[in-house]
């Protein structure tokens, strides 16, 4: 077990986290986590994308309108036009997080 604070691709530094296991596993985590841009810089990424899209902002924490954004995205271009359409007006990143699954 160890404390770990990532420096995120962004230059942001994220919240102190506590990782488990082997130490080359808690390495190779956080590297993984380091890899990325931080959930706040993410979530400003995912409003200008759904501003450019013409969809809604969605309503949620930073983590979640990060990951329910890419599940957002994901649906609109796999699904068929009429069905996309029906979803396209939902804000809730909560709503899309749990229904990831359904389509």
């Amino acid at each position: 077990m160890a404390w770990e604070t990532p420096k995120h691709l962004c230059g942001h530094l994220g919240g102190r986290i506590q990782m488990y296991g082997p130490h080359a596993g808690r390495e190779a985590r956080l590297e993984a986590m380091e890899r990325h841009p931080c959930p706040d810089c993410r979530k400003v990424a995912a409003d200008e994308t759904a501003k450019a899209a013409g969809l809604p902002i969605l309503e949620g924490s930073s983590k979640q309108i990060a990951w329910a954004s890419e599940i957002r995205e994901r649906a609109i271009r796999l699904l068929p036009e009429d069905r996309a359409a029906l979803l396209r007006p939902e804000k809730s990143a909560r709503w899309w997080i749990d229904s990831r699954n359904q389509y």
